[in-house]
């Protein structure tokens, strides 16, 4: 079961989807008064910082292993599919993309909702609904937050850097350095893929669908990065006014 057709979801944009998860994660760096930020751990914001119970199962819709994940907003109730509990990049990517609804969809989808039957939102792998695709967005920005990758991308061997269209395995070469240098530990390699894709790090490229929790959009449209000198500086200026304002 997935939202219900009656729902009318905005069109937000990546830059607001954006905003919306770095909003979440100041918050709950705040909250948490001194935890390191990289890697994030979504179960605890889920559980522990916004409340909600994660309930584990393969009953009713979740028997079917294409449903990876849903949230119930009137019993702050998330529920992941046994399948993808002993996946950690999996698992930590489903929840983010039910903090993701939680925080992009809770409060127009209760006002909208016509159907009481019909209460649970869900994660389902294949073609994507626009409300799908979003809370795909806002998990690889919570999971995987632009500073963080980008201070990553900036201090790999520029001569490890592919020069023309990557194949995949220069791509998941490339990504695995930067899960390495960064600290994303619980975040798949796909999944680091596309978000250097999102980020326009890397181009010519078309997002990997290697394993279902891995967000799928339309590859945009740009030229392969050959230089990140641009990445480097900008990581130097951020740490020297990370440094003056300690």
């Amino acid at each position: 079961m997935s939202v219900s057709p009656d729902f009318d979801c905005p069109d937000f944009s990546d830059d607001y989807i954006e905003l919306a998860a770095n909003t979440l994660l100041r918050d709950y760096m705040v909250w948490c008064d001194g935890d390191d930020l990289v890697p994030v751990r979504a179960e605890v914001i889920a559980e522990q910082f916004l409340d909600y119970t994660i309930e584990i199962t393969n009953e009713g819709i979740f028997s079917d292993p294409e449903c990876l994940g849903g949230i119930v907003f009137d019993e702050n109730c998330i529920k992941i599919n046994s399948t993808v509990e002993n996946h950690e990049g999996r698992y930590n990517f489903t929840i983010a993309h039910e903090i993701g609804h939680h925080v992009l969809h809770r409060d127009i989808y209760l006002e909208q909702r016509v159907n009481e039957n019909n209460r649970i939102i869900c994660r389902e792998a294949g073609d994507k609904p626009l409300v799908e695709q979003q809370a795909d967005r806002f998990a690889a920005a919570l999971l995987m937050p632009k500073e963080e990758v980008s201070a990553a991308f900036a201090l790999v061997d520029e001569g490890s850097l592919p020069t023309s269209t990557p194949t995949t395995r220069a791509l998941r070469a490339l990504a695995n350095k930067v899960v390495v240098i960064g600290g994303f530990s619980n975040v798949s390699n796909t999944a680091m893929v596309n978000r250097l894709v999102d980020l326009r790090f890397v181009s010519g490229a078309k997002y990997q669908t290697g394993t279902p929790q891995d967000f799928l959009r339309k590859s945009p449209s740009f030229r392969w990065v050959t230089n990140n000198q641009l990445s480097r500086t900008a990581y130097k200026l951020f740490c020297w006014v990370s440094e003056k304002l300690k």
